[in-house]
């Protein structure tokens, strides 16, 4: 089976005995990357424009607004690393902190990156739409959070709007940025849009017995995005061909 985000430009080859990973983590793509700051220089180029946001009164288009230390890989195979990145999943764009301490808008095409929250330590991976072979062209440009990477894959979209309202009594315009979650499930050489959490039950009909009696004993409803996780998780343990 084919990785889901595996490109031999980037050298993010699995290593012999994880053959079914999404990406391997653990590989010198991710463990050698470059920590020079001064490297950063070759991706900056757009200022942010944060006015675009001064009427946002709820919301954030951010995946978060703290920043976060990241390593970043280009479309050339090249990797950076930074301690000021965060992800505007509104604009489907990447934003840094270059020397001066501006914030900047990635201009070197980013395709993957690990961000590291470093106050709970806890690792966020993401890949851009246009490196899963099997997904749709209309998430070319849609940051996708890999939440499982095992024999099947489950991938998060976090889709953000603005929406315009006027405050009650006044003519002043605000604004709020909602998001919703929309989940796929990479399994068979296909790339699956999960719409309800009985699609995911769906998929995995072969093991139902074993599904419904872990769903009951682990009380999950399908909830929250920790319920898909978790379930996915479970389903990789079955020695199930894919």
């Amino acid at each position: 089976m084919r990785f889901l985000l595996i490109t031999a430009a980037l050298s993010l080859g699995c290593l012999s005995g994880r053959t079914q990973q999404v990406i391997d983590a653990n590989s010198d793509a991710f463990t050698s990357v470059n920590h020079d700051p001064s490297i950063l220089n070759s991706v900056n180029g757009m200022l942010f424009q944060p006015t675009k946001f001064i009427k946002v009164t709820a919301g954030t288009p951010f995946f978060m607004d703290r920043w976060m230390n990241a390593k970043l890989f280009d479309a050339t195979g090249d990797s950076y690393a930074s301690h000021s990145v965060r992800l505007n999943l509104l604009d489907n764009q990447v934003n840094f902190l270059d020397a001066r301490g501006i914030e900047m808008v990635a201009n070197t095409p980013i395709k993957r990156m690990l961000l590291t929250d470093t106050t709970t330590g806890t690792q966020y991976l993401f890949v851009l739409g246009d490196q899963i072979p099997e997904a749709e062209k209309a998430l070319a440009r849609t940051w996708l959070q890999v939440l499982v990477n095992d024999k099947v894959s489950l991938c998060k979209q976090t889709k953000k709007s603005i929406h315009e309202s006027i405050a009650y009594g006044t003519s002043t315009t605000e604004e709020d940025i909602p998001s919703i979650d929309y989940y796929f499930v990479r399994m068979n050489a296909n790339f699956i849009r999960v719409k309800t959490w009985v699609d995911l039950l769906q998929l995995f009909s072969d093991k139902k017995d074993a599904i419904d009696q872990y769903i009951h004993d682990h009380h999950l409803k399908g909830k929250s995005t920790e319920d898909y996780t978790q379930l996915v998780r479970y389903y990789n343990t079955f020695n199930t061909r894919i």
